[in-house]
């Protein structure tokens, strides 16, 4: 099934823009107002969706990845440059930038600002460097805010995202993706009913602890759904009744209930199927830059103008700047490994 990239890079935009939405109800204090907590009854957030979108996205484009990559290695660091630089900066950014901005404001001045010891700037940017968000925040700088513990708290998926690679590079070399098809659908089942079955259990957690940590079950659940599409791609067709369907179907469960059992499915369904055959000319790709500025920029502004300037304000001067962090982490970090990525396949295949 062929696809269009730039109708993929516009989905994830959406998809961003979702939780970007849903963390202004929240960290203005107005969750429970969140129109998706509302419309679901408290099922789900657009926050919730927007993240199972974009794993569903990642588990489609990441197994065609491999399936094109001409070695493992040139694989994992295709990914490595696409996750980390941008990554990287974010933490330099948020950390020397975004903090004490923060702490000016609670304050008035800068002095006394932690850049260099313990849970300082430095330390939120080394500390953090390799996915794993081991500092939160620096010392006090969000203690005026809803979220009084982290900074971004959007970057707790990064490494469940980093994990969903490793999966598929395992996937791959186990030629699950092309030949052993049944053996991939043993997995997709296997880890399929343990997500529905700890939806259910809240007594205690069922199946692996790799599995159910924390929120990240959902997330290896979708990723598969989306890896499961491109599996199947050939053996698998959704014409546009059938996407009405699916669309109806997820708002009726949504409305009444038992939608948390066909999330991952669903998600998958629709925005894959939905929109490979768009054509939507996007010459910016900044749905990675809105997703991990998105969270920090918003406790800035809050915290200079909340509630003066009301939540819909707020909403669109915190947008307008995330927007803005996103378009320069694109053209000036991301695209740069990119075209190093592009540069680094051509030489493999002339090896």
């Amino acid at each position: 099934m062929p696809h269009n990239k730039n109708a993929f890079d516009a989905l994830r935009v959406l998809f961003a823009l979702f939780v970007f939405i849903s963390h202004s109800y929240f960290l203005t204090g107005r969750d429970t107002a969140e129109p998706i907590f509302v419309f679901s009854k408290g099922q789900t957030t657009l926050a919730d969706i927007g993240v199972m979108g974009f794993f569903t996205l990642s588990g489609f484009l990441i197994t065609s990845s491999f399936d094109r990559a001409t070695s493992a290695y040139s694989f994992l660091l295709n990914r490595a440059l696409r996750i980390l630089p941008g990554f990287w900066v974010c933490l330099v950014v948020t950390g020397f930038i975004i903090a004490p901005a923060l702490y000016y404001l609670n304050r008035h001045t800068l002095a006394g600002f932690n850049y260099r010891a313990h849970d300082g700037a430095l330390s939120y940017v080394y500390s953090n460097a390799l996915l794993h968000i081991n500092q939160w925040s620096l010392g006090d700088v969000v203690s005026h805010g809803i979220v009084k513990q982290a900074l971004n708290g959007s970057l707790w998926s990064l490494l469940p995202e980093a994990k969903c690679y490793l999966l598929t590079l395992i996937i791959g070399l186990f030629a699950l993706i092309n030949k052993n098809k049944a053996a991939f659908l043993i997995l997709l089942a296997l880890v399929y009913t343990v997500y529905v079955v700890n939806l259910y259990d809240t007594s205690k957690t069922f199946g692996p602890s790799v599995l159910t940590l924390g929120n990240t079950l959902k997330l290896y659940t979708a990723y598969l759904c989306g890896a499961a599409l491109y599996v199947f791609r050939n053996d698998l067709t959704i014409d546009i009744k059938g996407q009405v369907f699916l669309l109806l179907l997820a708002i009726v469960l949504l409305r009444n209930g038992g939608f948390a059992i066909a999330e991952p499915l669903l998600i998958a369904l629709i925005a894959v199927k939905g929109f490979a055959n768009f054509t939507i000319n996007l010459k910016y790709d900044i749905s990675y830059g809105l997703y991990i500025y998105a969270f920090p920029i918003q406790q800035l502004i809050i915290t200079a103008y909340y509630p003066s300037l009301g939540f819909w304000g707020i909403l669109f001067i915190s947008l307008a700047l995330t927007c803005l962090a996103a378009f320069l982490s694109y053209t000036l970090v991301e695209k740069p490994f990119l075209k190093l990525k592009k540069a680094g396949e051509k030489q493999a295949v002339a090896v």
